[in-house]
């Protein structure tokens, strides 16, 4: 029914945010780069054209293995921020300037207060959740809601990018 709208996209990963995904809010568990891995094999399942994953600086302190982080950092699969300058910057601002999906549960509410940001970023993130082994991926676009007659409530319509037409 729904076209994959990733496919032949380009696609930012907020690398912090995914593997730092299910980390206890005491941070005694480490960001996984598993999450990082899992996500860009689903990006690449659905064939986006670029993938480009953009981390903190910090995940090196926090990541549970700093070896394949290195060699992803080293292949260029996964890109640091600037020490001290925080990677939603350059995710934002590389969206804006690529016409970019953004895959992220990040708000961004930080940046609200930048007019392109604030009309823009819900359209174009994918929230995340692992379910097992696997993604799922979905729009954070707020005209998702449908209202439901008969509670008379809004609901969350899922949209589901990954349907083929049928």
């Amino acid at each position: 029914m729904y076209q994959n709208k990733i496919s032949g996209s380009i696609v930012i990963i907020d690398g912090s945010n995914v593997a730092m995904y299910g980390m206890s809010k005491t941070g005694k568990k480490k960001a996984k780069i598993e999450n990082i891995m899992a996500v860009i094999n689903k990006l690449k399942e659905y064939k986006a054209s670029e993938i480009i994953t953009i981390c903190d600086a910090n995940i090196r302190y926090t990541i549970d293995d700093k070896d394949k982080l290195d060699s992803m950092i080293e292949d260029k699969s996964v890109i640091l921020a600037p020490s001290g300058i925080r990677a939603d910057m350059f995710i934002l601002d590389y969206a804006r300037q690529k016409n970019c999906l953004i895959v992220s549960n990040d708000k961004f509410r930080d940046y609200r207060s930048d007019k392109w940001i604030n009309d823009n970023v819900d359209s174009i993130t994918l929230g995340f959740i692992f379910v097992g082994k696997d993604i799922l991926l979905e729009p954070v676009n707020h005209k998702s809601m449908i209202f439901d007659t008969k509670s008379k409530k809004e609901i969350t319509k899922w949209w589901h990018f990954f349907k083929k037409k049928q």
